[in-house]
């Protein structure tokens, strides 16, 4: 997790306070730009942002993007400001109620506050829900031990395995995965063990599982005491299934699992997950979207390098990767202007 003290952040928060940043470059002569611009007029618009924890990733990145923001709102006339909350359905309730501008939120979430779904049935649908840009994958990460056979997944059936426990997200995920394949946890595997992510690793070390299964976000949390005897390595979850999962439930997506955050990782790990979104309102401003979309894209090298999670982030994935809900017609006109929007 980010904390508010990295350097990394606070460097480059420095850089853009003092003016260092990259000068606004844009080209806003187009037809479909100036469209948007002139939406709102010369009339001021505040952007309010719900993040996440002071802890987590989301804050500083909102901290950021209001500082992009910011420093431009002479020209713009737009200023942006945040608060932390407590994290997706939180933030997607709030924006619901007009309480938010724009907020951070887990991919499924965002595909079941449009559709009213899981966490949302009470709330019901909502169809004013608009996609601005997609953040970073968190892939699963199925580990095995260095000196073992398994090579895909495939290799699993009929050994004793965990996928976390029974509710965790990985399981869940898995659970999506596992039913396209149309394998069952009884039939196809020796054993399917709940437990706690660092139960995994302990039993996968001592041999008393075949395979463990976490979040690539928390290989960091569960591999750093990790004992020098005990040698894992990744295997990559690929192939048509994932293909057919991500198409049957599209808030899920591809990612990479880079070397560096794998101990003895030799080659960047396939693999698919969940992701982080950025949504906002149908009514919220376009003009408004159209520069937070120009900002980060603008700005896309040093945006990365906030953190670890963001160094697999790719530009061209921004309009629509893990993104199951329709864009806000702000971001439409900067990705097309910047040759940015996906097409099916």
């Amino acid at each position: 997790m980010l904390k508010p003290s990295s350097p990394v952040v606070f460097a480059f928060l420095l850089t853009l306070l003092s003016g260092c940043a990259p000068d606004d470059q844009s080209n806003e002569s187009t037809p479909e730009a100036q469209a948007v611009l002139s939406t709102q007029g010369n009339k001021n618009t505040h952007l309010f942002l719900g993040t996440g924890s002071v802890q987590g990733v989301y804050f500083p990145i909102g901290g950021v993007i209001c500082r992009l923001l910011n420093r431009h709102k002479s020209k713009h006339r737009i200023r942006c400001s945040l608060e932390s909350t407590g994290g997706s359905i939180y933030n997607l309730k709030e924006l619901r109620e007009g309480n938010f501008d724009l907020v951070f939120a887990q991919s499924d979430w965002q595909f079941h506050a449009y559709h009213g779904s899981s966490a949302f049935e009470k709330e019901g649908v909502n169809q004013n829900l608009r996609a601005v840009f997609a953040l970073e994958a968190d892939p699963l990460a199925l580990i095995v031990r260095k000196d073992s056979d398994v090579e895909n997944f495939d290799d699993l059936a009929d050994r004793r395995v965990s996928f976390g426990y029974t509710r965790s997200l990985q399981h869940r995920i898995m659970d999506d995965f596992l039913s396209i394949k149309k394998w069952d946890e009884e039939k196809d595997f020796a054993e399917v063990r709940p437990m706690s992510d660092a139960k995994q690793i302990i039993q996968l070390c001592e041999g008393k599982i075949e395979s463990a299964l976490l979040l690539s976000s928390s290989l960091n949390d569960r591999l750093r005491d990790l004992d020098e005897n005990c040698q894992l390595r990744l295997v990559p979850i690929t192939g048509n299934e994932v293909n057919d999962v991500i198409k049957e439930k599209p808030y899920y997506r591809k990612g990479r699992i880079l070397k560096n955050m794998f101990p003895g990782a030799e080659r960047d790990t396939q693999s698919f997950g969940i992701g982080a979104t950025f949504v906002a309102s149908e009514s919220t401003s376009p003009k408004a979207i159209y520069h937070v979309v120009k900002e980060v894209v603008e700005n896309f090298r040093d945006f990365k390098s906030l953190h670890p999670s963001l160094e697999a982030l790719d530009k061209e994935e921004l309009s629509h990767a893990g993104i199951s809900i329709p864009l806000h017609p702000g971001a439409v006109r900067y990705y097309k202007e910047a040759r940015l929007l996906h097409k099916n």
